[in-house]
């Protein structure tokens, strides 16, 4: 039979062409691909999208070959556990296999059916009526699945209070797609005298070979009758060695010896053996147990700890020693030492230290400092102290101190670390110098250079400043308004007529009259910075730093009204009876160019007009004046 192919490809595009869907036309496209008709097939491949082919093809190798490799493992399981099954079959011990999740019984052998009961029906394992799938589930939950079991006792409570011991070790396997434990169940046997004696004996000796001692055994013939593995590696070759000889062997009920020997890998070793005598039933001796211990170590420990305590006990003898030469340095001592630990603890002090402090020798040991110091000065001795054991140096400090009379004692104080040799513990050496005397000096010489520098810088007569410390003073404050650019007054000052007072009243009234005049100029100015100086003879000077045209002015006012009030009597005065003064008032913001006895010349021009305006009065004269 022949095909027209032309007419058959055109029919096949029409039908795709009638075909709206893609999943149709690729069914469509592989029923071509299986077809027996080449040329139709091509025809239909030529109509189609090579990409979509293309797609079809693979995804179809992958279908078929999932297929392959699933009929292939199912093929596997099936053959490995027909396998299985046929050694399960006629193994002697019961075999059953669980399924995991909710154990099910899958499979049990003749052994297993014979052993629990169990039943197999139409292909399916029944557990009998005393076991359960959940009792299953239960007993297998605490067993990790991947690693299994062995030999775990269990006990099965059988109808009519019967019991039935069991021995069970499982693993995991895949049974049948599934997730399921082998179990192998034997009921163990009761073991005859003989067995129980035999095994018996081999866990004694299991429990001997565990032991590091070297144990043997003797009959009373002095015979060695058994041995641990430990004695047997110890003395391989020369067990007469290891054999404790003892003439009356039997009739000794308990012996010890120590005995140095020679190790297998050539170390002197010192064993102590201890033999007891083994007594039968029937109370008459068998024979003799040796146990040997290697006591090297503790020899060795023993003899290191002799010469430990040898060395401790000369070391006590020298510190006693050495702390009866301290407490003779320090009971001779005149100047208080004492010691306290890191803690502020008296641990050692002479009786001046002691005293020093308000307490007896006796008394102040075993004292925290915190309780026996004010708390001002422990927190100040807590800050040198922490420095002195931190640092590791020596602090020198003066100390202050009123005794229990009330006499007032200077010390020179040395705190110093120290750390007790016994303990290590760390602490603080105190050393006390009365140093009352020299400190009376030195605030007599102190003074003295005060009451000198008093004297360098004070008019001896008046006692305000002399002329040195006001030009001292005056070249000070002229450099610091120069930075700030103040005004600096200065206000000269004469005594009207003094020359006619001196002369008809002499120099002592005239003396008097000069320090009742410096006594008033004192009381005009209140300000500390404000200086009033003893410029020469019967002139005085005022220094007034901050200070305008007008405070001067001020100052100056007060000063005539002041001296008013003062009444000095001068009948020999030009001017009135009474002692006036005349002023001249200055004031300039200093430049760097300026220097300040322009100042001065200032305030003495200004004076002068004063004078020549008929005394008693007041003239002012600031930098914008000249």
């Amino acid at each position: 039979m022949t095909y027209n192919r032309k007419k058959t490809g055109s029919f096949l595009r029409k039908l795709c062409r009638i075909l709206p869907l893609a999943p149709t036309r690729l069914c469509f496209a592989i029923a071509c691909l299986f077809a027996p008709f080449p040329g139709l097939a091509l025809e239909t491949v030529d109509s189609l999208n090579s990409s979509i082919l293309v797609f079809t093809l693979v995804l179809m190798v992958i279908i078929v070959g999932g297929g392959v490799i699933v009929l292939l493992l199912h093929h596997l399981d099936s053959s490995s556990f027909r396998k299985l099954h046929a050694s399960l079959t006629y193994m002697p011990i019961a075999v059953a296999i669980i399924r995991r999740k909710d154990g099910a019984l899958l499979y049990g052998n003749k052994s297993c059916r014979e052993l629990l009961g169990v039943r197999k029906l139409d292909g399916r394992y029944l557990y009998p009526d005393e076991i359960s799938p959940q009792m299953m589930v239960d007993f297998l939950r605490p067993f990790p699945f991947r690693r299994g079991f062995r030999n775990v006792s269990e006990e099965l409570h059988l109808a009519r209070g019967r019991t039935l011991r069991l021995m069970v070790s499982g693993q995991p396997v895949r049974y049948k797609w599934q997730s399921a434990w082998l179990l192998f169940i034997v009921k163990p046997q009761k073991l005859t005298s003989t067995a129980k004696l035999e095994q018996e004996q081999r866990v004694f000796q299991q429990v001997l070979n565990s032991l590091s001692e070297l144990v043997y055994f003797q009959d009373k013939a002095g015979h060695i009758i058994g041995t641990n593995r430990a004695f047997d590696r110890f003395w391989r070759g020369r067990v007469s060695e290891g054999v404790m000889d003892d003439e009356d062997n039997v009739n000794t009920t308990n012996t010890s010896s120590h005995t140095w020997t020679t190790a297998p890998d050539g170390s002197s070793r010192l064993l102590e053996t201890n033999k007891t005598l083994l007594i039968g039933d029937n109370g008459e001796a068998i024979g003799t147990l040796s146990i040997s211990h290697d006591v090297t170590d503790w020899h060795e420990m023993q003899e290191s700890l002799k010469l430990e305590i040898e060395k401790r006990e000369i070391t006590e003898q020298a510190l006693a020693q050495r702390n009866t030469l301290l407490d003779t340095i320090m009971s001779a001592s005149t100047d208080p030492i004492g010691l306290y630990n890191e803690h502020g603890i008296y641990v050692g002090c002479n009786e001046p230290f002691a005293r020093s402090l308000g307490f007896r020798q006796e008394e102040l040991l075993g004292k925290a400092a915190s309780e026996v110091l004010e708390p001002d000065k422990w927190e100040l001795f807590q800050e040198t102290d922490q420095q002195v054991i931190r640092d590791g140096v020596a602090l020198k400090m003066d100390d202050y101190v009123i005794l229990e009379d009330g006499t007032p004692v200077w010390y020179e104080v040395v705190k110093s670390p120290y750390r007790d040799p016994t303990d290590g513990t760390a602490g603080v050496l105190m050393m006390a110098r009365d140093v009352t005397e020299r400190k009376m000096a030195e605030q007599q010489l102190a003074d003295a250079i005060m009451e000198l520098q008093e004297m360098s810088f004070v008019d001896s007569l008046t006692k305000v400043a002399n002329r040195r410390s006001f030009d001292e003073q005056l070249r000070k404050l002229w450099h610091s308004h120069i930075r700030e650019q103040k005004p600096l007054t200065l206000i000269l000052c004469d005594i009207d007529n003094f020359k006619a007072f001196n002369d008809n009243y002499g120099h002592q009234q005239g003396d008097c009259a000069l320090r009742e005049v410096a006594k008033v100029f004192r009381s005009v100015v209140k300000r500390e910075t404000d200086e009033v100086a003893r410029y020469g003879g019967e002139e005085f000077a005022f220094l007034l730093p901050n200070t305008d045209i007008k405070g001067g002015e001020v100052v100056a006012e007060k000063v005539h009204q002041r001296m008013a009030e003062k009444e000095i009597t001068h009948l020999y005065s030009d001017v009135d009876t009474k002692l006036t003064v005349s002023l001249g008032v200055a004031t300039i913001i200093p430049l760097p160019t300026q220097d300040y006895g322009d100042l001065v010349e200032m305030a003495d021009v200004a004076l002068y007009k004063a004078k020549a305006a008929g005394r008693n009065c007041t003239m002012s004269m600031s930098d914008s004046d000249c």
